[in-house]
């Protein structure tokens, strides 16, 4: 298990409201750790497509297909 930080973190309320509401068995942490590792997988997309485009060989293709699964190929 990874190392875990306290941190504070200021939302309009509307918001907040919305993500306790959201959140699987009222675990807020839960909730926004998978939404800022969904952005984390969003952020680096380009990335991931300028290399793919630069990627000719399959088995580097590969290689991405067994970290990220099967739909990344």
């Amino acid at each position: 298990m990874s190392t875990r930080t306290r941190t504070t973190v200021t939302l309009p309320d509307d918001l907040l409201a919305h993500a306790r509401a959201a959140a699987p068995g009222g675990n807020l942490s839960a909730y926004i750790e998978h939404a800022l590792r969904a952005q984390q997988l969003r952020d680096a997309a380009p990335a991931v497509r300028a290399w793919r485009e630069q990627a000719a060989r399959d088995a580097d293709i590969e290689d991405l297909a067994d970290v990220f699964g099967e739909d990344v190929a």
